[in-house]
């Protein structure tokens, strides 16, 4: 099914179908192959919000002791980020998803795990 989304509507899909990967089902196929869809359309956005954050994050240290780049929301750079982020966020891109129906979520999905993804199923 064609569907024309936002990036950053496409990138909360993405976030959601990852937990749905490692199924070795029909869904686990299904969402492998729209993940690497929304993945591909989002390439472009991935390298310029990571230019961003580079460029307004600071370092992170997380409870294990491992550091990354982050910006975080209650810091004063936040606002200067989002506010370059806006104009890419609200982009549009038309992609082909993959639908399943809604009954063969039966036994395989959680009802959380089917309304993360409501997006990809029908009756």
């Amino acid at each position: 099914m064609k569907k024309r989304l936002k990036n950053s509507q496409m990138a909360e899909m993405l976030a959601k179908l990852k937990p749905l990967l490692p199924h070795r089902d029909k869904i686990g196929y299904i969402a492998a192959r729209n993940y690497r869809v929304l993945g591909e359309a989002l390439t472009e956005y991935e390298t310029f919000r990571n230019s961003l954050i580079q460029k307004y994050g600071k370092e992170i240290t997380d409870d294990h002791g491992n550091t990354t780049i982050g910006v975080k929301v209650d810091s004063p750079e936040f606002k200067e980020f989002s506010v370059e982020m806006a104009p890419f966020n609200e982009m549009e891109h038309e992609v082909e998803l993959m639908i399943a129906k809604y009954e063969d979520t039966i036994g395989c999905l959680s009802g959380e795990e089917i309304l993360a993804v409501d997006w990809m199923f029908e009756d």
